[in-house]
């Protein structure tokens, strides 16, 4: 199984001009996809792009990916470094901070100095104390869900107060739009992969009814549903259970 490449790795791709002469931001996101072929699922290409918003976005230490629904909560599920966490565990805490507003509110959300901070004063100050200086979070719109209760954040942390500037809102924006579409495209394709299986299986369950009853493939599958709902039990997971006994 591909696994997501090191650090080592990723600065030397993205840091590697396709063509001779300056290193150019459109060059940096090809080397980005070009690296993104190595992460096989959600996680791993989350992680890709926690580790090179450090590379890439003027004044970042320390970044994480973090996705929210609506009422649900946010999760973070990429980091690069241990601060990362602990911060955004703290604005989940306290609900309020940079990573919420950018995730619900504004495509940029960005705390200057967490020391004299007024915008998110509970946070600012656990932030503070977890010696986080600045912060920039840049919001993931993730295009496969269209209710508008599914969305992202880029996390961006530095030590130092005052370190993100207008490059790093300039670039971060044209960082998250490719960030936005690489953990959006691998979720939908886990998402298929995962019905495609779940076909599957189903597809097994229904198939041993048959042989073993003598059913058509419509009253098999009535069955199924039948059992599912007496038993409170999505069709997939009955059908697994269905099919596990029959394994020697």
């Amino acid at each position: 199984m591909d696994t997501e490449p090191s650090r080592a790795t990723l600065e030397a791709t993205l840091l590697t001009p396709v063509d001779p002469g300056q290193l150019t931001m459109a060059q940096q996101m090809a080397n980005l996809a070009e690296a993104m072929t190595a992460g096989n699922d959600l996680i791993g290409t989350a992680q890709i792009f926690a580790e090179a918003a450090t590379i890439v976005i003027p004044g970042v230490e320390e970044a994480s990916v973090s996705l929210a629904r609506r009422g649900v909560g946010i999760d973070t599920i990429a980091s690069c470094g241990s601060l990362p966490r602990q911060a955004d565990m703290a604005q989940v805490d306290t609900g309020q901070g940079p990573c919420i507003e950018a995730a619900w509110e504004q495509r940029i959300a960005r705390l200057e100095d967490t020391a004299t901070d007024r915008g998110w004063p509970i946070f600012s100050e656990r932030a503070r104390r977890l010696g986080v200086g600045s912060m920039l979070s840049l919001q993931l719109s993730l295009p496969h869900e269209n209710n508008g209760d599914r969305i992202g954040a880029i996390n961006c942390y530095s030590r130092t107060p005052h370190s993100f500037g207008r490059d790093s809102e300039t670039i971060g924006l044209f960082f998250a739009v490719h960030a936005s579409v690489g953990i959006g495209t691998t979720e939908r394709e886990e998402h298929l992969r995962a019905a495609l299986q779940s076909r599957d299986v189903i597809g097994q369950a229904k198939g041993m009814i048959m042989a073993s009853q003598g059913m058509s493939s419509e009253a098999a599958f009535a069955v199924m549903v039948r059992q599912a709902r007496d038993t409170n039990t999505r069709m997939h997971d009955l059908a697994t259970r269905l099919v596990g006994r029959q394994q020697p």
